[in-house]
């Protein structure tokens, strides 16, 4: 196992339940927007918008953290990428009360960023067999769920309804991330306490 990932087993085991956490609040506020539309749009929101992307955003660091795509570069090119697309939401949020337009144009890009740094990642996860079970194929599975669900949700529907139902599948994956890094993470600090334990 990889030893830099060890040591980090604990701060990247926060990250994950951040992550968790953040993807259940996601969900939570979307049943809340689909209850109550049209989706609000004021400064306000965008602050409860953007700490949910930056919720993701501590998740993937936790799987970087982890070494979860082994020495590949472009898994770690990936990761960035995904992070970058989040920024980009971020971004967006806090410019859509004051230029709707262009914030539209930016969410439009930031799934396109997000998209193939996740399957990027996801590739390299699956073949640095880092990570065990379920738990490999999530960060490609986000990837693939962006570029073949989300992005078509989209731009076939347009309208809030359709932006919600693709949202919704995008926090289950962000919730499935979120226990995959901290379960990973659980199992970096028992490794390191079996290795441990030998040495005493």
């Amino acid at each position: 196992m990889d030893t830099t990932a060890v040591q980090r087993s604990g701060p990247a085991r926060i990250a994950g339940i951040v992550g968790l956490v953040g993807a259940l609040l996601g969900l939570a506020v979307t049943v809340y927007d689909l209850l109550t539309l049209p989706i609000e749009v004021s400064m306000t929101a965008s602050v409860r918008y953007a700490l949910l992307h930056l919720a993701a955003i501590i998740a993937l660091g936790g799987l970087a953290a982890l070494g979860a795509v082994g020495t590949a570069w472009w898994g770690r090119v990936g990761i960035g990428a995904a992070i970058l697309g989040l920024v980009v939401l971020i971004g967006a949020e806090f410019i859509q009360p004051h230029d709707p337009t262009m914030a539209g144009t930016m969410f439009a890009i930031a799934p396109l960023v997000t998209g193939p740094g996740l399957v990027a990642a996801g590739v390299a996860v699956l073949q640095a067999k880092r990570w065990s079970g379920w738990r490999r194929f999530v960060p490609l599975a986000c990837g693939a769920y962006l570029l073949v669900v989300f992005v078509p949700v989209m731009i076939s529907t347009g309208n809030d309804i359709g932006f919600l139902a693709a949202v919704t599948g995008w926090d289950l994956g962000l919730a499935a991330l979120g226990i995959a890094v901290a379960q990973e993470a659980s199992a970096s600090t028992e490794a390191r306490a079996r290795a441990r334990a030998r040495i005493a």
